[in-house]
């Protein structure tokens, strides 16, 4: 019995070893597996789990305008945050807490409560945190000896050095990159390849041995040149503003200054417009508009309009925006008649203050209601009369107009390189009758683009090619090489150079002589403009009509051998007398008269400029009388000699004035005579140029004169503004200055 029990027991220990023998072995087969065959797997889950990857983001390449003046660039800023494991007690979390508020400006309960977490190593308290609030903060720490619980980290924020200067064409950068303008279209050279901080932290997120640790440094990205011009755009906004102001804008003013040559974008911008460093903050001027909406403050509606400001700002309109073009197409319209030989220069136009049209139950009105009578094309253009133009788009014939309106690309985006750019609304060429030509031919009933305008008016300019606008020149990478350079575009030839130089003689002769361009007169240079009013017709009052405007004026020079064309658009301005020749052509005029000598373009002065002449006055205090004499001589400036000595010991007006040298006299004084005698301003508001210049002179005053410098072409300027005011008592001599503008011609 005992040898079957001990036979049983060693079959089933022979088993029982088998099993164990097969586990082992199994277990061995496993264990090779794991360990060797699958070793690089999961040493990769070994590591995934105790690694953490920190990206570092990397600088995104530098902006640069064409002279290589740098516009955006990065700075280095910090994140503050806390580390909770290593904070010995709430007592301790309060004093780190309660410093880092002050200090940074962040909620108190908030940073308590991050400070307070368990188990956690790294809480941030905030980023972006400026060079002097950093310093503070770690002022504070080396005080407190707080080196293991607060901590600083360095990172990179992008920087627009002049704030709102060009902030519709920059656009800002946000968290995921480039935003708007050309930090969005270019944000693929900008970005550079991210970098990467690999650590290793054991469960509770505490640090592991060093060995673990490794670093992928960032590449920065690739720096811009373009052909945006820093002090163009400087000159620019200035005039935006003052005709958003003067104007009383209820909408933007907008301008572009372009290369009519290459289409490179000298400058463009808009007014209101928003800071580049504070991107979702409203500027002084849109706070004012929100408040005068007198919406309830936190309210929905009050948030929805400031962010609806917010957005309208962001947006660049010079590129996106559409409107009614008025008579600044005109131009276009004369250059189609011109190259297909359909207008001659003898033959003359019958302008009563309107013309029927076929198709239309009403007159079609000129701007001037009392008609211009018999006109040439010439003058006709120059009037901007709308009868003249409107015979010429309908003689033209859909096949004819249309063509051209297709090449001059009003049927297509331009191509700028920013983005969102508007396609312009137009009927198509089945659609146009002889009411649609009629209107179209004065820029009435269709919509462009302020982009698509200049960009068509340069052709004009140039010869006759349309060029591709842009605002890129060149990428430089992070070794100073050029790594792609934007060439100059030519899409097509539209008119010959034959047409637009003609054209251009034309146009030109409308500002120096009795055009409807006069305000954009430049002293000393050839401009060739035309100026447009136009209604917002998408925007109507309670009976059904357009009561809105849009005033332009576009411009080029110098006429003789165009360089550069401007456009300058109000929208919706408030003010009576809201033509484009009132509230643009004046700041056009402003604009070029800067622009043209600083890119070198000499001034030529005519007989006629000659005598429109201004001085500045040499301060010639303690000269001898003879020198003074000679100064004023060689400036063509008559003077007038008070006491009986024989040094200058003052004069009126005082050195650095200027004043005009048709009109101007200086009052020398010397020996023991003083200037004592005071006169009255007279009030020349409303006045003609010569009847304000008489008036003034007749005083005993010196004018300055601002605006139109031609004030006695056409039917002569009038004073719209003056200073000091009237009634003001001064010395006589003193400088009184007047600004001009033609109110007449306004269409």
């Amino acid at each position: 019995m005992y040898g079957r029990m001990n036979k049983q027991i060693g079959k089933r220990s022979i088993w029982l070893l088998a099993v164990f023998v097969v586990a082992w072995v199994a277990v061995c087969v496993r264990l090779f597996y794991l360990q060797v065959v699958s070793h690089e797997e999961y040493q990769q889950k070994v590591y995934d789990n105790v690694q953490r990857f920190s990206t570092v983001q990397a600088d995104r390449g530098n902006i640069f305008d064409r002279n290589r003046e740098l516009l955006v660039t990065n700075v280095n800023v910090w994140r503050v945050f806390v580390s909770p494991v290593d904070i010995v007690d709430k007592a301790q979390a309060e004093l780190i807490c309660r410093n880092l508020s002050d200090i940074l400006g962040v909620d108190y309960d908030t940073a308590l409560e991050r400070a307070m977490r368990p188990n956690r190593a790294d809480e941030t308290i905030k980023r972006n945190v400026e060079q002097t609030d950093a310093d503070l903060v770690r002022a504070f720490v080396d005080e407190n000896g707080l080196s293991k619980q607060v901590h600083l980290e360095t990172n990179s924020k992008r920087y627009y050095r002049f704030d709102t200067l060009a902030a519709n064409v920059l656009g800002f950068a946000g968290t995921d990159g480039g935003a708007y303008g050309v930090e969005l279209e270019y944000d693929t050279y900008l970005k550079g390849t991210p970098g990467r901080y690999i650590t290793a932290k054991n469960g509770l997120g505490m640090p592991m041995p060093f060995k673990y640790d490794s670093y992928v440094t960032s590449e920065k990205g690739y720096d811009l040149v373009l052909t945006l011009d820093l002090r163009i755009q400087q000159l620019l906004e200035k005039q935006l503003k003052l005709t958003y102001e003067d104007s009383k804008a209820g909408g933007a003013a907008i301008g572009i200054v372009m290369d009519v040559n290459t289409g490179g974008i000298l400058a463009m911008g808009q007014y209101p417009s928003y800071d580049l460093n504070r991107p979702g903050e409203l500027t002084e001027t849109l706070r004012a508009k929100l408040d005068a909406m007198n919406l309830v403050p936190d309210s929905d509606e009050y948030k929805e309009a400031s962010q609806n400001l917010l957005f309208s700002a962001w947006n660049n309109q010079a590129v996106s925006w559409t409107y009614e073009p008025g008579s600044t197409f005109k131009v276009i319209t004369a250059s189609m008649a011109l190259e297909e030989k359909m207008v001659s220069e003898e033959e003359t136009f019958n302008c009563r203050g309107y013309i029927n049209v076929q198709g239309w139950p009403y007159p079609i009105y000129c701007h001037k209601k009392t008609g211009h009578g018999i006109v040439s094309f010439r003058v006709g253009l120059q009037q901007s009369c709308n009868p003249t133009l409107a015979t010429i788009g309908m003689r033209l014939g859909a096949d004819i107009f249309f063509k051209y309106f297709q090449a001059y690309g009003y049927t297509e985006r331009t191509g700028i390189d920013l983005a969102g750019e508007a396609y312009g609304i137009y009927t198509p060429k089945s659609g146009l009758h002889n009411v649609e030509l009629a209107v179209y031919s004065f820029g009435q009933t269709f919509k462009t683009s302020p982009i698509q305008q200049i960009t068509a008016i340069s052709a004009v300019a140039n010869g006759g090619y349309l060029v591709t606008p842009h605002v890129l020149d060149r990428v430089i990478d992070t070794d100073g090489n050029v790594t792609m350079t934007y060439e100059t575009n030519v899409r097509r030839q539209v008119i010959s150079k034959e047409t637009s130089k003609y054209l251009t003689g034309i146009l030109e002769e409308g500002v120096s002589g009795n055009g409807g361009a006069k305000n954009a007169y430049v002293y000393g240079y050839k401009v060739a403009a035309k100026t447009g009013t136009s209604q917002k017709r998408d925007i109507l009052d309670e009976n059904g009509d357009s009561y809105l405007l849009v005033g332009s004026c576009v411009a080029y020079a110098p006429a003789d051998d165009p360089q550069v064309a401007v456009l300058i658009l109000v929208d919706e301005p408030g003010v009576p007398g809201n033509y484009g020749s009132m509230v643009a052509a004046p700041y056009v005029s402003d604009l070029l008269e800067e622009v043209l000598p600083y890119l070198g373009v000499e001034p030529t002065y005519s007989e006629t400029d000659s005598g429109r002449a201004q001085r500045s006055v040499l301060n010639m205090r303690g000269y001898s009388l003879d020198s003074a004499i000679s100064v004023l001589k060689n400036a063509g400036l008559k003077y007038e000699i008070i006491g009986n000595g024989s040094t200058v010991v003052s004069q009126m007006p005082q050195g650095g004035s200027t004043i005009f040298v048709s009109t101007g006299k200086v009052y020398l004084y010397t020996g023991d005579a003083a200037a004592t005698e005071y006169v009255t301003v007279p009030d020349v508001v409303g006045r003609s140029a010569t009847n304000a210049n008489s008036a003034l002179v007749n005083a005993g005053f010196n004018i300055k004169v601002e605006g139109a410098l031609n004030f006695d072409s056409g039917a002569g300027a009038i004073v719209t503004r003056q200073s000091p005011a009237p009634g003001e008592r001064l010395l006589k001599g003193s400088v009184v200055t007047v600004e001009f503008r033609h109110t007449d011609g306004t269409e």
